[in-house]
């Protein structure tokens, strides 16, 4: 193996390994918020707020795709905040902005096109509630 070869074998590695780390990354404030049951109210609604149990902070982010595969492109990234831009192939879109007042306590501004094709733009307040419920017993 000539010395051409190591090196672009070498480099091709450690483009390999930056690629890995950078897809495993996650938005700096999402890491911050605290995982169980939630309760988001819709600013400005009386309606009845919405329920949900967070196991993974990115449940936040698709709130209006969820258990969707969808590609993510982190547009703002900061230890109190973060805006996430996703795209579900063929099933909509969002642009989500969560801003921490504590691991807690969130603002969420979410914006997009719902699988159906209908669209949404909501900002809610979130506040963690305690556990979430065990599983039922079967």
């Amino acid at each position: 193996m000539g010395k051409g070869t190591i090196i672009l074998a070498a480099f091709a590695a450690m483009a390999g390994l930056g690629a890995g780390v950078a897809v495993a990354a996650g938005p700096v404030a999402l890491d911050r918020l605290a995982l169980g049951q939630w309760q988001l109210h819709e600013i400005g609604s009386a309606d009845t707020p919405r329920q949900m149990c967070m196991h993974n902070p990115l449940q936040m982010v698709q709130l209006f795709h969820p258990g969707v595969q969808c590609t993510r492109f982190t547009i703002d990234d900061a230890p109190d905040h973060t805006t996430v831009h996703y795209t579900c192939q063929g099933r909509g879109y969002g642009r989500t902005t969560i801003t921490l007042e504590s691991p807690t306590l969130i603002r969420l501004d979410t914006q997009g096109i719902d699988p159906l094709g209908q669209p949404f733009d909501i900002v809610y307040e979130g506040r963690r509630t305690g556990a979430c419920a065990p599983p039922p017993v079967r």
